[in-house]
């Protein structure tokens, strides 16, 4: 694994959290702040994190897919747990709904187009290598 994928996965990651709530502020027309915004991230965020320190999607590089998706079953129950217990949020919603089907193209999809990307090197590399 290269130092490179241990930092930038985890900041992809939380590029797609905070692209689903900035989404939903402008679809809504919200204007709250700050205040607002650091509310809806942190149970979404302390979710996908802690469940990440389980399932290792940031430190092991086997069975990478299926990590993800306990990853990210686990962590939209563990944020909607902590959204509903400790904010005045639902803890289930269509905004449940929103976020699970968001994280799974973003989350899913930068991880596929990395995976395209070796690829392509890879073959690129085997070319050159034969010549």
């Amino acid at each position: 694994m290269t130092t490179r994928r241990i930092w930038l996965a985890p900041i992809l990651d939380l590029a797609c959290i905070v692209g689903v709530i900035l989404g939903g502020a402008g679809q809504h027309n919200i204007n709250e702040g700050i205040s607002w915004f650091l509310m809806v991230l942190w149970p979404l965020a302390v979710g996908w994190y802690g469940v990440s320190l389980l399932t290792k999607i940031y430190t092991s590089t086997d069975r990478e897919w299926a990590r993800l998706l306990v990853n990210l079953a686990g962590g939209m129950l563990v944020g909607s747990v902590l959204r509903g217990t400790f904010t005045d949020r639902p803890m289930f919603s269509i905004f449940t709904v929103i976020y699970v089907a968001w994280m799974v193209l973003t989350a899913f999809g930068w991880r596929f187009v990395a995976m395209l990307g070796k690829m392509r090197r890879d073959r690129r590399q085997r070319v050159a290598r034969a010549m």
